[in-house]
C-alpha cells in the first residue's frame, strides 16, 4: 500500500472514530452522571436521558452559568440542563430545571412544592444545604448551590402560585441573594411586584436579612424553633401564630397569606435582572 492509500485509510478510520464518539456523546449512563454532577441523586435513573444539553457535558464543553446562558446558547425547551455557576474552581456541575416558556424564558428553578408532595420537608441542615427531591418534580435545589448561583451576578426571583379557586399568580422580588454558610445562608430581598401580595418583606412577616433555619439548627428570631414547629426549613422571623404567614417548605400546606393559605402548587425561579426580555410581562402557563 502506497502512502496515498495509507493516508486515505487512516482518514477513514479517524472519521469513523470521531463519528462514533459524537454519536455516543448523546448517551449518558446514570453512573457517568453520578461521577460528573454533584446533585445527581436528584435525578431518577430513568430521567438521565432527559438532560437536554447532555452532549455539552460529555464533550466537556464549558457549561452555562445559569439558565439564562443556556437560553442564550439557543436552547428553548423547558427541562433538565447541566449548569456550572461561578467560581468554576469551587462549584461542580449541577442539574437544574430550566423554565424556557414562562415570561421570556431563562429562569432557573430552585424550589418546587405541591399540595400532594411525597416529600416530608422536615429535613436537616445538611439536607437543605445540598438539596433533595426530584429536579423534575418537588424539590429544593440546596442552599449551597443557590448561594453560588445568586452571587455570581444580580438576580431576581419569582414565586409562582397555582390555587384551585384563584388560578395562577406570582410575587417577584427584584433582588434575591443568599449569603454563604457562614451567614447561615442569610436571605437578601429587593422590591416587590406582582399580584400574589408581598408575604416576605412586610411588618407582619419580615424575612429579609434573616438566616435560614432547619429543625437541627435554629437561626430564627423566636424563642421556639420555628422549623421544628412548622415542619420545614425556611427563613423565619417568628412563629408565634399557629400557622406561618408565608412558608413554602411544608408538607401539604403551602402558605402565602395575601394570596392563599393552602395553595395547590408553588415554584420559585431566578434569573439575572439584566436579562433583556422583549416580551416582558407575557405569561405562559408552566407545564410539568
Amino acid at each position: 500500500m502506497d502512502f496515498r492509500n495509507q493516508f486515505m485509510a487512516f482518514t477513514v478510520i479517524l472519521l469513523s472514530v470521531q463519528h462514533l464518539a459524537l454519536a455516543s456523546a448523546g448517551v449518558l449512563t446514570y453512573e457517568q452522571l453520578r461521577y460528573k454532577v454533584a446533585n445527581s441523586f436528584m435525578v431518577h435513573s430513568d430521567q438521565v436521558n432527559k438532560i437536554i444539553n447532555v452532549r455539552d457535558l460529555l464533550l466537556r464543553k464549558a457549561q452555562a452559568k445559569d439558565c439564562r446562558e443556556v437560553y442564550e446558547q439557543g436552547y428553548n425547551e423547558t427541562g433538565l440542563y447541566v449548569i456550572r455557576p461561578e467560581p468554576t474552581g469551587k462549584t461542580p456541575p449541577i442539574v437544574v430545571n430550566c423554565e424556557m416558556k414562562y415570561d421570556c424564558g431563562g429562569w432557573t428553578v430552585i424550589h418546587r412544592n405541591s399540595n400532594q408532595s411525597e416529600l416530608t420537608w422536615n429535613e436537616t441542615w445538611t439536607t437543605y444545604k445540598y438539596g433533595f427531591g426530584n429536579i423534575l418534580g418537588d424539590h429544593f435545589l440546596g442552599n449551597e448551590y443557590i448561594y453560588f448561583l445568586t452571587t455570581q451576578k444580580w438576580y431576581k426571583a419569582r414565586v409562582v402560585f397555582t390555587d384551585a379557586s384563584r388560578g395562577e399568580s406570582y410575587a417577584e422580588y427584584d433582588i434575591f441573594r443568599l449569603g454563604n454558610e457562614m451567614t447561615r445562608y442569610k436571605l437578601r430581598l429587593g422590591a416587590y411586584k406582582g399580584g400574589a401580595g408581598d408575604a416576605l418583606a412586610t411588618n407582619k412577616n419580615m424575612v429579609d436579612n434573616m438566616p435560614f433555619s432547619s429543625r437541627d439548627k435554629d437561626s430564627d428570631g423566636d424563642a421556639v424553633n420555628c422549623a421544628s414547629k412548622y415542619g420545614g426549613g425556611w427563613w423565619y422571623d417568628s412563629c408565634s401564630s399557629k400557622t406561618p404567614f408565608a412558608m413554602l417548605t411544608q408538607k401539604e400546606n403551602i402558605h402565602w397569606e395575601p394570596f392563599c393559605k393552602n395553595c395547590y402548587q408553588v415554584y420559585v425561579a431566578v434569573k439575572p435582572v439584566t436579562m433583556f426580555c422583549p416580551r416582558e410581562g407575557v405569561k405562559a402557563r408552566v407545564k410539568y
